[in-house]
């Protein structure tokens, strides 16, 4: 064993600790590594929020144009599709009106449609006559007569 020596002032005390408060903190950078400070922590913790915070404003954001881009391409297809729709019925001989009735998923079925259409709107074909079967005398004297007629008859039952 070494030998005993006395202590006397402040520095002889450090020196005498020094090796013993190094191998105490060896043993503990040993024991902790891989760990961090709650300080350390908190600073990671809030630099991860931020990161996930500009990733979810990113992705709204790519979200409004994926949205955008979406409304665009159906509105194109519309216009593609009520042009095919008219063209059609203009073929078959219908009114462009009837364009927007015409039913089906394609262009096959909408011709079909149109097609059938056509045959009923020339089989309903109904000529107006040539003449009214209604009699002519609509005037004052007329409905005073109809009156007194109706009177007549439901005052003698």
């Amino acid at each position: 064993m070494a030998e005993f020596r006395v202590i006397e002032t402040q520095e002889q005390f450090d020196e005498a600790i020094k090796a013993r408060l190094e191998r105490d903190r060896e043993s503990y950078a040993k024991k902790f590594e891989g760990w961090i400070s709650p300080e350390e922590l908190e600073k990671q913790l809030k630099d991860q929020t931020k990161k996930i915070k500009a990733l979810e404003d990113a992705a709204a954001e790519t979200q409004k144009q994926l949205a955008a881009k979406d409304e665009e391409i159906a509105k194109g297809e519309k216009y593609r599709t009520d042009l095919v729709k008219t063209r059609i019925a203009l073929e078959a001989g219908l009114k462009i009106e009837y364009a927007d009735r015409l039913m089906g998923e394609n262009a096959d079925e909408w011709k079909a449609d149109a097609a059938k259409l056509a045959k009923d709107f020339a089989a309903a074909k109904v000529t107006a006559p040539l003449g009214s079967n209604e009699p002519t005398n609509t005037g004052k004297k007329a409905n005073r007569d109809k009156f007194a007629e109706w009177f007549n008859e439901n005052m003698n039952n």
